[in-house]
């Protein structure tokens, strides 16, 4: 016991002493700015999909942005979610699909077509 506390005490001394020498690192430094990317709303749409269903990994980008453009089209024709939803359906082939369909209507509107969120908020 006496060995893993005295271990411990060492690792956080030189951790102490190490922070020191950062900190006068960090002084003497001036701080830079990393510059910031701004993302397209396609890759906006991409990086939703990748968070928000696990099952987009499988898709290519170009057949993810595909279906997403396609929603955006339907609803610019009149579509309705319940009819979206009926052809993701036919065209199911797991049990995950419904967690990437869900994903793929929602990043559509708020990325790829915002114009088209309160019609689909209406709808729900």
């Amino acid at each position: 016991m006496k060995k893993v506390i005295l271990t411990a005490l060492a690792v956080l001394s030189l951790t102490a002493c190490g922070k020191e020498t950062v900190r006068e690192v960090l002084v003497t430094t001036p701080p830079t700015e990393a510059p910031v990317v701004e993302l397209s709303k396609f890759d906006q749409y991409l990086e939703f999909l990748y968070v928000e269903a696990a099952q987009s990994r499988s898709w290519t980008e170009s057949d993810l942005l595909e279906l997403g453009t396609t929603v955006c089209q339907v609803f610019e024709l009149g579509g309705t979610v319940d009819r979206l939803i009926e052809v993701f359906n036919s065209t199911s082939t797991g049990k995950y699909d419904d967690d990437l369909y869900a994903a793929v209507i929602a990043g559509s509107v708020l990325y790829l077509c915002p114009e088209y969120a309160a019609f689909v908020q209406a709808q729900l």
